[in-house]
């Protein structure tokens, strides 16, 4: 059986009218209206000459066809949400010619709206962008709840890392209220506005969705009954992150520790890194460096050189080396994490910290920052790293009897501590 649909949308692509179309296939053009509207079935004779005419061999136009591609979009959803890029590579070829072919605006969005994490997944950032702006564009056309759902999710992921905090807040939010039945349900969705409230300062809130997260992961719920431990591992780094924020350190650790047993049963590399990565957080912010520092750099003994978490492991040592007073330590690391990452917003981060704690020894570095980091670091919305700049800067040109130009970058410092204040201040009406 074709869907009435998928006839209107075949004719309508190929530019034929309703006379034209009847004509072509040899059929009274009173018989192609009634199918387009779904009032008589389809023979099996109209489908054959439909695709012999208009040599639509390899278009899933029928009901049979179009259920194997959805189960084949579906595997390919699941590969790309389980991180199993080598498999959604292989997989990708096949699903993207059957949605492209298929007839079906719906079909095709689906594809896209999966593609953008596959690309993410890839680390194909341009490619990424350009499915980010086709469905932009298509936004306000989304029928669907569940187009809408993923849409939302996107938008929320990719202002999240922009820094764009109450967008993020505002999609994934928005995102939640469309799963009125909790059919829908995505770990991501309720971990990214997790993050999103963490990072704008409201840790108990945050455990709210944390927890929710991963009862999500835990039920596998979206996955088709298959765990997606990777969740597990990041979710409960995040949650001991933010009990160390409000004070229960202990809780926090012990939660680690249940952690890393279960990523050591397992075998888990990343799992084990990870954990490690969480728990150098967690003593970094009791200020236990020793111990901090101690786990970074066990993480980084099992997570996969280059990754994100890798590179922000390295950063994290890094600070805690200049809190450490270890500063020629700190500069030595940050320039190894520099020669790894090809990400121009961590190149930035790593180099922010390698200037600003290197002025005494080189002068040149207050010129560099100036010109050329902070401009950077401004572009990424990384606004705390920008006022830890012009606090350095400022305390430089004190050393360096320039009262006026380090009263200058006090008063940026202070100004752009202000600016970060009053977006919290914002964030807290907008919740």
């Amino acid at each position: 059986m074709i869907f009435h649909k998928t006839l209107y949308n075949i004719r309508k692509k190929h530019g034929y009218t309703i006379e034209e179309f009847a004509e072509l296939l040899g059929y009274p053009a009173e018989y192609i209206v009634a199918l387009e509207c779904n009032k008589e079935p389809v023979t099996f004779a109209f489908a054959v000459k439909l695709i012999e005419k208009l040599n639509l061999h390899d278009a899933p136009i029928t009901q049979d066809a179009r259920d194997k591609l959805m189960e084949k979009l579906h595997t390919w959803k699941l590969q790309i949400d389980h991180g199993l890029l080598d498999e959604a590579t292989e997989l990708k070829p096949e699903v993207q010619k059957g949605a492209m072919s298929s007839y079906s605006p719906s079909t095709e969005t689906f594809y896209y709206l999966h593609s953008a994490d596959y690309y993410r997944l890839a680390n194909d950032m341009k490619v990424y962008e350009e499915i980010m702006t086709l469905l932009s564009q298509r936004a306000d056309a989304f029928i669907n709840a569940k187009h809408k759902y993923y849409y939302n999710r996107l938008v929320g992921a990719r202002a999240f890392v922009e820094k764009r905090i109450n967008e993020a807040i505002k999609a994934y939010e928005a995102a939640i209220a469309l799963d009125k039945n909790k059919e829908l349900h995505d770990v991501r969705i309720y971990l990214g506005l997790a993050m999103s409230l963490s990072d704008s300062g409201f840790a108990s809130k945050a455990l709210e969705y944390y927890k929710e997260a991963k009862q999500l992961a835990e039920k596998s719920i979206v996955y088709g009954n298959k765990p997606n431990s990777r969740y597990d591992v990041y979710i409960d780094g995040y949650m001991a992150s933010d009990l160390s924020k409000l004070g229960r350190s202990s809780e926090a650790l012990g939660m680690l520790k249940n952690r890393l047993g279960i990523e050591k049963k397992k075998g888990s590399k990343v799992g084990i890194g990870y954990t490690h990565f969480s728990f150098g957080r967690v003593y970094g912010k009791i200020g236990d460096y020793d111990k901090a520092i101690k786990n970074f750099d066990m993480a980084l003994g099992y997570l996969d050189k280059g990754s994100d978490v890798y590179i922000a492991c390295v950063y994290k040592k890094a600070s805690l080396l200049v809190d450490n007073n270890q500063i020629a330590e700190a500069v030595k690391v940050a320039e190894i994490g520099m020669s790894i990452t090809t990400d121009e917003r961590w190149t930035t981060m790593l180099d922010a910290l390698k200037h600003s704690v290197s002025l005494e020894d080189n002068p040149d570095s207050a010129t560099y920052l100036k010109e050329t980091i902070i401009p950077k670091l401004l572009e990424f919305r990384e606004n705390e790293t920008v006022a830890y700049c012009y606090k350095k800067l400022s305390e430089f040109y004190y050393e360096h009897s320039s009262p006026e130009v380090a009263h200058k970058y006090c008063y940026l410092a202070l100004e752009m501590q202000i600016k970060i204040r009053k977006e919290l201040t914002e964030r807290d009406i907008l919740l």
